[in-house]
């Protein structure tokens, strides 16, 4: 589930680019990109100020702890 995997690699509180996301969740460049949009959409993750990276919003931190955390694990 690439959606878990990008906020396993956010929930430590990292600001991470789409590369480095990629790369940390071990994903295609194409499923991170898709899993960055859902994500979004839904106000789970969001782009921080600095350098086009990205961060786990509060709602998004919710959603890991209580859906996505079985996934990390």
């Amino acid at each position: 589930m690439a959606e878990a995997a990008v906020l396993c690699a956010l929930a430590p509180g990292a600001q991470l680019t789409a590369t480095q996301i990629t790369e940390h969740a071990q994903l295609t460049g194409w499923s991170a990109r898709r899993a960055i949009g859902q994500l979004k959409s839904r106000g789970l993750i969001a782009a921080t100020p600095h350098a086009s990276r990205w961060s786990i919003t509060p709602r998004g931190r919710a959603a890991w702890a209580t859906k996505f955390r079985r996934y990390a694990e």
